[in-house]
């Protein structure tokens, strides 16, 4: 643990040292480049993005798909997770029937024939978001399964607890912790896919922002979104890991 907590503050101090000498090299010996902005640049840009690149509805747009995505996701697999932990059951053997072309077949792939199928929509996204969230918590509660410590299943059983009740309490909440620590990693897979299909989808959300700004060579408008982007992840990760911590602080299977 200690170990750990060591590793969290050098990253922060590395962090700090980054930030520190983008604004003494980029502010004063290297202002005119094609690398990165200049600090006092950046800090312009926030009028240009908020009016011209029109950044907070753009932001809403994606922010509201990707955690829309995820907690709606979330809710369904709790809805199932009887059905998802048996072994045999026709709706999660036809669920995981596809994992095939997740491995093999990138998310974008798909998305690219939703702009196809649906050039019009303006929520078809929210679609992409969710089935890519959907798919992959069911994918890793199932891989997850075989982890739970048998002792806790027996013991359920002993008392009289039914199948159904140990898959919905005992299970379920046995693997939060991995669940928690997955919608980490799965969370910013979802934002790399949706900023890409926006990207190429036009219309509304960040990726759009990065469209435009590439068009016009606006350095500043794509290294202010990109620290916007990274700051939102980087919050929702610590949050998720409180949540881990006050609600699911139980040993990780």
């Amino acid at each position: 643990m200690r170990l750990k907590k060591n590793s969290i503050k050098s990253s922060y101090i590395f962090l700090i040292s980054y930030f520190i000498l983008w604004i003494i090299l980029f502010e004063f010996f290297l202002p005119v480049n094609n690398i990165l902005p200049k600090p006092s640049v950046v800090l312009l840009s926030f009028a240009a993005l908020w009016n011209y690149y029109k950044l907070p509805i753009n932001f809403l747009y994606t922010i509201s798909a990707v955690y829309f995505s995820i907690l709606c996701a979330y809710f369904l697999t709790w809805l199932l997770r009887e059905q998802i932990f048996k072994k045999n059951h026709f709706v999660t053997d036809f669920l995981l029937s596809l994992h095939w072309f997740s491995v093999y077949i990138p998310g974008i792939v798909f998305g690219i024939f939703l702009i196809y199928w649906f050039p019009a929509s303006s929520y078809i996204e929210y679609v992409l978001a969710f089935l890519i969230a959907f798919f992959s918590l069911i994918i890793k509660l199932r891989e997850e399964v075989g982890n739970v410590k048998r002792e806790y299943i027996d013991s359920a059983l002993s008392l009289g607890i039914t199948e159904k009740e140990i898959a919905k309490k005992v299970i379920w909440e046995s693997l939060q912790p991995a669940v928690l620590k997955y919608i980490t990693v799965l969370h910013f897979n979802i934002w790399s896919v949706l900023i890409v299909f926006e990207f190429i989808k036009g219309g509304y959300g960040l990726g759009n922002i990065y469209r435009i700004a590439l068009n016009y060579k606006d350095l500043s408008a794509l290294f202010t979104v990109s620290i916007i982007i990274s700051l939102v992840i980087f919050l929702i990760n610590i949050l998720i890991h409180y949540v881990k911590r006050k609600f699911h602080h139980w040993s990780f299977v």
